[in-house]
């Protein structure tokens, strides 16, 4: 069984970002993957963090989830999508959420991305990233059922705490990391 692991460089045009996602997409497909990774802010890298509410969508609607449901459905391919902005009700921020679709464009799941980069470098004057300041963390442990198996989900910093891993792996998740391997 085939996965892909997609690399890209996104920058803040969302319609340039989608138009290389979907030649990645339809190159990961036509090699035989049935399912295949986006990385995290694929659809849009702003010039500033606050840059992710302008363009967040609702939940199941929005030009980023239409395009991810039809390439899904036009490719016969499982889609598990980075991170997608969607906002959030009565709060300012949003969520980086992870969705998952099937090879049929339905989407089966979301995942609010847990732990936030929030760090201020030491030694280095001023030099803080406050992710917080723009989403909101997640609350849930998400497992879904693919065609490769029980994949638990994640996104970036959640990488570097395992207790999230150990639940996952709990709650019977076959598949919680992907890498890419040359």
């Amino acid at each position: 069984m085939k996965l892909a692991a997609l690399q890209m460089t996104s920058g803040p045009d969302v319609e340039a970002n989608l138009a290389c996602a979907a030649q990645l997409l339809g190159e990961a497909a036509g090699g035989g993957a049935r399912l295949a990774v986006l990385p995290e802010n694929f659809a849009f890298m702003g010039l500033a963090d606050a840059d992710k509410r302008r363009i967040a969508e609702a939940d199941g609607a929005g030009p980023i989830q239409d395009f991810l449901t039809r390439s899904a459905r036009e490719l016969h391919l499982w889609i598990v999508a980075g991170t997608v902005p969607l906002r959030l009700p009565q709060e300012p921020r949003v969520a980086a959420a992870c969705l998952v679709f099937t090879d049929g464009g339905e989407r089966v799941a979301r995942y609010d991305k847990v732990h936030l980069f929030d760090v201020s470098v030491p030694g280095a004057s001023g030099e803080n990233y406050r992710e917080s300041a723009n989403i909101a963390p997640g609350k849930d442990v998400i497992i879904v059922d693919t065609v490769v198996g029980r994949l638990g989900l994640s996104v970036c910093y959640d990488l570097r705490f395992p207790e999230l891993y150990r639940r996952l792996s709990a709650q019977g998740a076959q598949i919680s990391r992907i890498s890419a391997t040359s």
